[in-house]
């Protein structure tokens, strides 16, 4: 039989579990034309969620379109991008969209490269001097396709934090932001996988996109929520699991999703009538062994103090780190150091604060740390 848990992709049917809530919310938004920020740190089921809720709501009036920014590097991969994707899911056939182009693009005359099977293969280029002056006709290309054809368009742009990275990017996110405010009948759900650059783009004043729509922080999924859903899974499939090992599964995992669905599909995969304390204890060893090598990485890149600063944490030995006998102890230099570590680590993804709590956002990256440096 098939397991019944999924990690590293997205996750649908059955293996989706709770999010009632947000996905209620998220579809208000997409049938009301709100624009809508997710923010949540990685793997925590944006995309799942996203998805989920646009295959839902998706019908003749509403369209529901999907642009991975992770790969693009530049404004002009931007813009072939998007439009590339907006004319995908707002057209069935490729003569449809080369009226659209003609239609709604009046002052840019796109380049269309078309395969063997120009439904699914074809490719759009931009000249370059023509998009710095009209780049405003691009962007506003869902609105005025929702417009023509009586429909809600919604925009899902995953990994949105890469524009940051973009040359001029300040300029970039004003002329988005002056561009989709203004849309009636399209309207926007940017989400990614940086906590902290999400963070940096939506919640400070000083940025374009401060306030652009409904902010969703995207919270772990409770103990009880996760409880009969681990159970099910395991019963529908034929195998018993206990509940202290549903106990132990969450407590590991600090009921991170992606951590969850891993731990339970590899001891599911070991397990052939019910879970013992010796498939747990191997398929836990064997978590943290395929994340070893990120882990691993990711520690090489940091200072001996930043090194330091993370054992006092798996310690839970933080209290009053810039005290003396914590400096000294710990090898962390000085007060304002410990300041700067802070805030590298922060920024690097590493670890979280939290009502002056400091915490390792990955919870296994935790349970590694502890093994190998501890």
């Amino acid at each position: 039989m098939e397991n019944p848990f999924y990690f590293g992709r997205m996750v649908t049917g059955s293996a989706f579990t709770d999010r009632e809530h947000e996905t209620q919310r998220l579809a208000t938004n997409f049938k009301n034309g709100i624009n809508t920020v997710l923010i949540s740190p990685r793997r925590w089921g944006k995309s799942s969620l996203v998805k989920k809720t646009g295959e839902s709501v998706q019908g003749k009036k509403i369209r529901i379109v999907y642009l991975d920014a992770f790969s693009l590097r530049s404004e002009p991969d931007f813009y072939t991008a998007y439009t590339k994707a907006v004319l995908m899911a707002t057209s069935s056939y490729w003569e449809e969209r080369l009226k659209s182009l003609k239609d709604f693009l009046k002052q840019i005359t796109p380049k269309i490269s078309m395969g063997v099977d120009p439904e699914h293969e074809f490719s759009i280029r931009f000249d370059w001097s023509e998009l710095q002056q009209h780049a405003a006709e691009i962007l506003d290309l869902p609105e005025k396709i929702a417009k023509a054809k009586g429909v809600r368009v919604v925009v899902c742009i995953d990994e949105f934090q890469n524009i940051a990275a973009f040359s001029n990017s300040l300029a970039f996110q004003k002329l988005l932001r002056s561009v989709w405010q203004k849309h009636e009948t399209a309207c926007y759900c940017l989400y990614g996988s940086k906590f902290h650059m999400m963070q940096e783009l939506f919640e400070r004043q000083s940025m374009p996109f401060y306030r652009f729509g409904d902010m969703i922080h995207l919270g772990k999924i409770i103990e009880p929520n996760w409880r009969p859903f681990i159970k099910k899974q395991f019963e529908c499939s034929g195998k018993r699991i206990d509940d202290p090992f549903i106990s132990q599964i969450i407590l590991d995992t600090d009921r991170h999703s992606y951590y969850i669905q891993q731990l339970s599909h590899l001891i599911w995969g070991k397990t052939s009538d019910a879970v013992n304390e010796s498939i747990y204890a191997h398929a836990l060893d064997d978590m943290i062994s395929q994340n070893a090598i990120l882990y691993q990485r990711d520690t090489e890149n940091m200072s001996a103090t930043q090194l330091h600063f993370l054992k006092a944490i798996a310690s839970g030995d933080q209290t009053n780190l810039t005290s003396m006998e914590m400096l000294q102890k710990y090898r962390l230099g000085t007060s304002a150091n410990v300041v700067k570590i802070k805030k590298h680590l922060l920024n690097a993804e590493i670890i979280d604060i939290q009502n002056k709590e400091v915490s390792f956002i990955d919870p296994v990256y935790a349970l590694w740390f502890k093994k190998v440096l501890l």
